[in-house]
């Protein structure tokens, strides 16, 4: 590939590798306050917009700044990141109170978005600072310069971590500490390893030859994979007249596929068409891809018809919310190639910057709004949710209290609460479902009968074998056992039945040992359903010798019965 954009002229290495030291050195704070508990860790709500700014202010720097228009750029770049701080506060205040629920789901659907957001919003700096048009070609060829820089720079981060580890481990063997103890201390690695970060960028920003090198090696790469990628666009569509879309929904995940389908065809298609300026097919291969383009929508619309059918059946969720964004996304681009097909045939290419730079706007806008009250899929979802109820759809007793637990944030713990008060005396069971919530069976798509386990025959029954049935063994399949098992980790598994809660009706008790340890899932009928109950050791593992199979099995009562305090339940814990 031939650059002809212009190269911009990075800061002097002083400046680089002081953003990175500040960066290295404020990152170490923020982790040795989550470490210990302090202040503010416990403040989501100015814990998130710390991190944030941490991480994207000198990123974003780095990739930036250039030897001119240096004041212009940093003051962009704060204005940005001041705007992303607010959305942090935002996000922050979605996990409060903090260590009530987890936050895991919050996290990760803030920093992903977060993440492409600030590479679409660097691509668009410079034009934004000069006062001019953004021009494609230079958009184009920064967005693998940039992205080409980061994957270097992070690669090379992690090989000076990597000599840092062998260099303590082969001093520690010869009976020399020091080393080891150095490299392995928070203190040291936040520094060093955000300086090898910054070093790593200012080396690689200025290897413009190399990176248009690497850049040509993957269009290379994406110019053989192009064709065969819409070969089976084509043949995908032509079969389901024959086949219908049934096979398609059944496996549970036909929404999935058809989305990576359609991702990996336009990746595709922007790396070996670039910018638009040349055709690297021969005309008459051209002409034929341009068919497949053409079709590239069909395969949208139908992701979005799968998507459709989920959601008039259970309504929305956030994975749903998220997925409808991705899909209008993709359906957006690739109208907007097939109508460039459509309307100047083989010459659509000359057209890309038509519709990758208003897109590329929109992208930055909705990652930004989605983590913004604006377009708070949390919320929406919940509302969803609890319309199901309220039509009847479903039981107040059957809604998903896991998932909104786990996904929905704040308002989903809010409204749990209050449910739990109103039913804490009139309504126990429910107020103990909605505290303690189960995750649900799995229900999607038939498990591949190449990973289904036999219980049956893979256990050991204590004292004999018995009849299990088969519903139990569909909940076993999903279980933490059956997965150790499928691992090739476990290294004995028996199964037996035990009277836990002494009500006359055993549980069925699946417990595996590996790596020294015990895993055990007791399986209980509720309401025609099988719950599954993990068990944890209380006592030390046995030594040698005192196996699963081999030791009593009984049921003992506990040593302290719970306490209850008018509401309160107090619980002694085995040391």
């Amino acid at each position: 590939m031939t650059d002809h954009s212009p190269i911009p002229v990075r800061p002097r290495l002083p400046l680089m590798l002081l953003i990175s030291l500040l960066q290295g050195l404020a990152l170490f704070l923020l982790w040795r306050a989550a470490e210990n508990q302090v202040w503010p860790s416990q403040t989501p709500a100015v814990n998130f917009p710390l991190w944030t700014i941490t991480v994207t202010l000198p990123l974003f720097l780095l990739l930036g700044l250039e030897d001119r228009n240096g004041r212009k750029t940093a003051m962009a770049i704060g204005a940005f990141c001041a705007l992303l701080a607010l959305l942090g506060v935002y996000i922050g205040w979605q996990v409060t109170p903090f260590g009530e629920f987890p936050p895991e789901s919050i996290i990760a659907t803030y920093v992903l978005p977060l993440l492409l957001g600030c590479f679409l919003a660097l691509l668009f700096l410079r034009p934004i600072v000069q006062g001019r048009t953004p021009d494609y070609a230079e958009i184009f060829t920064d967005s693998w310069r940039n992205a080409l820089v980061a994957v270097l720079s992070g690669a090379l981060t992690l090989g000076v971590f990597g000599v840092l580890m062998l260099w303590g481990e082969l001093f520690r063997v010869i009976g020399i500490e020091f080393f080891f103890d150095l490299f392995t201390e928070d203190w040291f690695l936040f520094p060093v390893l955000a300086v090898v970060v910054g070093l790593g960028i200012f080396i690689f920003r200025g290897l413009a030859n190399v990176i248009g090198g690497i850049t040509s090696l993957l269009q290379g790469l994406m110019w053989l994979l192009l064709p065969l990628v819409l070969t089976v666009t084509v043949l995908f569509l032509a079969a389901l007249p024959f086949t219908g879309l049934e096979p398609l929904w059944d496996t549970g995940n036909g929404t999935a596929l058809l989305m990576a389908l359609n991702l990996f065809a336009l990746f595709g298609l922007n790396a070996v068409y670039q910018r638009g300026d040349l055709e690297p097919y021969p005309l008459p291969l051209h002409r034929l891809l341009c068919v497949g383009i053409a079709l590239l929508p069909v395969i949208s619309l139908l992701a979005l018809y799968g998507l459709y059918l989920r959601v008039d059946q259970y309504g929305w969720t956030v994975a749903r919310c998220w997925a409808l964004m991705i899909s209008l996304l993709i359906t957006l681009f690739s109208l907007g190639y097939a109508g460039s097909v459509v309307r100047f045939r083989e010459h659509w290419t000359g057209k890309l910057a038509r519709v990758n730079l208003p897109m590329s706007i929109l992208m930055i806008a909705l990652v930004l709004l989605v983590n913004s009250p604006l377009l708070d899929f949390r919320k929406i979802s919940l509302a969803s949710q609890q319309n199901r109820v309220d039509r009847g759809e479903i039981a107040l007793e059957e809604f998903d209290f896991f998932d909104a637990r786990e996904n929905m944030g704040r308002p989903a713990y809010l409204w749990m609460q209050q449910i739990i008060e109103e039913n804490r005396d009139s309504n126990p069971e429910l107020a103990q479902l909605v505290f303690d919530p189960v995750r649900p069976a799995f229900t999607g798509f038939p498990m591949d009968p190449a990973n289904r386990i036999d219980f049956r025959n893979q256990v050991t029954y204590r004292p004999a074998p018995f009849a299990i049935p088969d519903t139990l063994l569909e909940a076993m399949q999903i279980s933490l056992v059956a997965e150790l098992l499928r691992s090739g980790r476990v290294e004995e598994l028996i199964l037996f039945q035990a009277d836990l809660d002494r009500d006359g009706n055993p549980e069925y008790i699946l417990a595996a040992d590996y790596f020294n340890t015990v895993m055990a899932a007791a399986f209980r009928l509720e309401d025609n359903a099988w719950r599954e109950l993990r068990l944890t050791p209380v006592q030390p593992i046995p030594g040698p010798g005192q196996s699963l199979t081999d030791g009593e099995i009984e049921v003992i009562p506990p040593e302290y019965y719970n306490l209850k305090i008018g509401d309160l339940i107090l619980q002694v814990r085995n040391p």
